[in-house]
């Protein structure tokens, strides 16, 4: 007997073949949900189109070691490319009767405004969409930015509960919160022990740190920590290589094995699914990235560089690491004796978890109609005010870690 799902094309009633679903994703950041929704869908024997978006009808595909990265089943045939400009005819044209948006925050919430308002879409379409990481100085942006669809997926079970605080009291329609996980923790295997662990894996962020010294800095400290490992080698993994499209794309000049041969040492870098390799891994290191978070998981040590003063980004979340405990100096790294997953880390990011899936899944309880001017202000609105919150919730975050670090005796 199929799995029955909800149909599209009805409110609140079930069918075994629904017309369409529509699985759209930009870069790598959102391909994981893609294809754990494709999986489900092909064997609920739903009928399935995934379409990679791009700004430019020049930027590369999805390759295959990005494929591989991400542990992706769906066959690369049936991908269809079109860029951003076509994306609403798309839509619009496909009566489809589940859509996810695997695209930053902010295009989702103008994409589903512009559906909203000028077009008309099934009246039981459902749209998904969902945080492909870890938010920080964007959290209430990011929030609200995605907040208007049907069902929105978390990875972070601390930001889920607050979504489900929150979005109840806005006065207008707002999506279901899903803990949902990351798509790559399939399963947590248990740790082998008494084993030679050969890499000292480092999780390169294309962004974080931002400037040429910065690299530079984490470069010359990353060489200096592995004078203390010879007998390890140092396993830089890359968000994507040179040619590859990403959601946050590099400069050639600054990626750290090029950085790293300045200093007259090497890495090997490694764009395939590292969790496959994961009893291999002594401990992990990073600046900012949420794969701390999945190593920790994992029962790897894990470890964010501590570097020195530095302006940061929207998407550096040093101080988040800093607060959970994950902050070293590389110094207090040179012996291994004393390193332990922290397992705070299962409080922002959980597993993924299979039967979350038939939520995301649930009919509209609603109709959907034609924005009315109080929703499109409403809306605005509470865009405006997450800014705001986010504003002040990095100026006080600036204040906190800066006066406790002014503090220290020197």
């Amino acid at each position: 007997m199929s799995e029955r799902l909800p149909c599209g094309n009805s409110v609140g009633t079930e069918m075994e073949a629904p017309a369409l679903a529509l699985l759209i994703y930009s870069a790598d950041s959102y391909v994981g949900y893609c294809n754990v929704l494709y999986e489900y869908l092909v064997a609920a024997r739903w009928k399935v189109e995934i379409i990679e978006v791009t700004e430019t009808a020049n930027k590369p595909t999805l390759s295959e070691q990005q494929r591989t990265k991400w542990g992706v089943s769906f066959p690369p045939q049936i991908v269809r490319r079109i860029t951003e400009s076509e994306l609403v005819n798309k839509i619009v044209g496909s009566n489809a009767g589940f859509i996810f948006l695997g695209i930053p925050g902010r295009k989702v919430f103008y994409l589903c405004n512009t559906l909203d308002r000028y077009f008309q879409l099934n009246p039981g379409t459902t749209i998904t969409t969902g945080f492909p990481g870890l938010q920080y100085y964007m959290k209430f942006s990011g929030l609200f930015w995605r907040s208007f669809v049907d069902h929105l997926l978390f990875i972070d079970p601390t930001l889920c509960r607050l979504a489900t605080r929150w979005l109840p009291l806005v006065p207008v329609r707002t999506a279901n919160c899903v803990l949902l996980g990351s798509p790559r923790l399939k399963s947590i295997p248990p740790r082998k022990a008494a084993v030679y662990r050969k890499y000292i894996a480092f999780f390169e962020q294309n962004q974080v740190p931002a400037t040429d010294p910065q690299r530079r800095e984490l470069a010359r400290r990353l060489a200096s920590l592995m004078d203390s490992y010879p007998d390890r080698t140092l396993l830089i993994v890359a968000r994507n290589q040179p040619g590859e499209s990403s959601n946050h794309d590099a400069e050639d000049t600054k990626r750290i094995d090029r950085l790293l041969q300045l200093e007259g040492h090497s890495g090997e870098v490694f764009n395939g699914d590292w969790t496959e390799i994961v009893d291999q891994i002594e401990f992990a290191l990073s600046v900012s990235s949420t794969a701390l978070l999945e190593a920790s998981l994992l029962q790897v040590p894990s470890f964010s560089i501590r570097l020195g003063s530095a302006p940061e980004t929207q998407f550096d979340a040093r101080r988040f690491f800093r607060r959970l405990g994950f902050e070293r100096n590389l110094e207090e790294l040179y012996t291994t004796c004393s390193m332990q997953p922290d397992p705070s880390a299962q409080n922002f990011l959980a597993p993924f978890n299979h039967a979350a899936l038939f939520q995301v899944f649930r009919p509209r309880t609603v109709l959907r109609h034609k924005l009315s001017m109080f929703e499109i202000f409403t809306r605005r609105v509470c865009v405006i005010g997450a800014r705001a919150l986010d504003w002040i919730f990095r100026s006080i975050e600036v204040c906190r870690f800066d006066g406790k670090n002014n503090r220290r005796p020197h």
